[in-house]
């Protein structure tokens, strides 16, 4: 059966989503892409969420959200091919006309993914919900992974560090905060007390935002990155240096580590501020209740 078919009722319905697309075509010829696609998108709100967004009446907002995500990473990956019919006909593609459709349309995709996320966690569940797209939401691996995690959610992490407000790349960095704590930061955590936590947790959850955001440069697609992080790679920003953005991602990341054990450091400073033990002599062993005898 091809997906394509099933969300859209013909090929002008799919035209309506994604800009640019040869009007030569038919939903048949989009299949091998359309499979990808699907692939994608139940990668980043697991296949049950994607079943149920395609279950949901015409005119819903989470299934016009899945429509314009299917067809804009379609065309991405379609692109190629289109591309190298073009050329057989003797039609030049520069590269720069690529990279820009593709750029386009990964931003589509992510933009209709992102406004998935957000319906679905705006949606309000009712009492003994098993089987709609928001409570399916709820049930996926970042919700099991969150509640171990320190930023628990999109306004919080976008407070700390600007993700314009990305539901979708804040979910996807879900497991990457969780590694990270794992590996160091949870350690720091695990020392505030009363007296340090306003001090000391503020500069903590800026490291765990950075080295997590610095992970992502080394896995993710630039593509995929919000606007904010995503125009430092713009071929058309002004302080582009020329180096291929895998070269500047990693840069980028390596800036941000450093930012981030340099907040490690502070934040070690002020937790051994707080111990005043005399570790020179048997007094280090004493505690406030301690009751003292004075002999005659």
């Amino acid at each position: 059966m091809n997906i394509l078919t099933e969300l859209f009722t013909d090929f002008s319905t799919f035209c309506r989503y994604a800009p640019g697309v040869e009007t030569n075509m038919d939903l048949n010829d989009l299949q091998p892409s359309g499979l990808t696609a699907r692939k994608r998108v139940e990668t980043a709100i697991s296949p049950a969420v994607f079943r149920a967004i395609s279950k949901e009446d015409g005119d819903s907002s989470l299934l016009e959200g899945l429509r314009a995500a299917m067809a804009n990473m379609t065309m991405a990956v379609q692109l190629i091919f289109d591309s190298i019919n073009r050329r057989k006909n003797d039609v030049n593609v520069y590269k720069y006309e690529f990279e820009a459709m593709r750029r386009s349309y990964m931003e589509n995709y992510c933009n209709a993914l992102d406004t998935i996320v957000q319906l679905l966690m705006d949606a309000e569940i009712r009492e003994n919900d098993t089987t709609s797209p928001a409570a399916l939401w709820r049930k996926t691996r970042y919700f099991s992974v969150l509640n171990r995690c320190e930023i628990k959610s999109m306004t919080d992490f976008d407070m700390i560090y600007p993700i314009d407000s990305s539901y979708l790349f804040f979910f996807r960095t879900v497991p990457l905060q969780k590694e990270t704590l794992d590996e160091l930061l949870s350690a720091y955590f695990a020392k505030l007390t009363e007296d340090s936590t306003q001090r000391v947790r503020p500069m903590l959850l800026l490291a765990l935002a950075k080295k997590t955001i610095a992970k992502s440069l080394r896995r993710f697609d630039i593509l995929e990155f919000p606007p904010t992080i995503r125009n430092l790679f713009d071929e058309s920003h002004a302080s582009r240096s020329g180096k291929d953005d895998h070269d500047s991602a990693l840069s980028l990341a390596d800036c941000l580590d450093r930012e981030a054990e340099e907040l490690l450091a502070n934040a070690d400073t002020l937790l051994s501020a707080d111990i005043a033990a005399d570790i020179s002599s048997y007094s280090a062993y004493n505690h406030p209740d301690d009751k003292i005898i004075m002999l005659p």
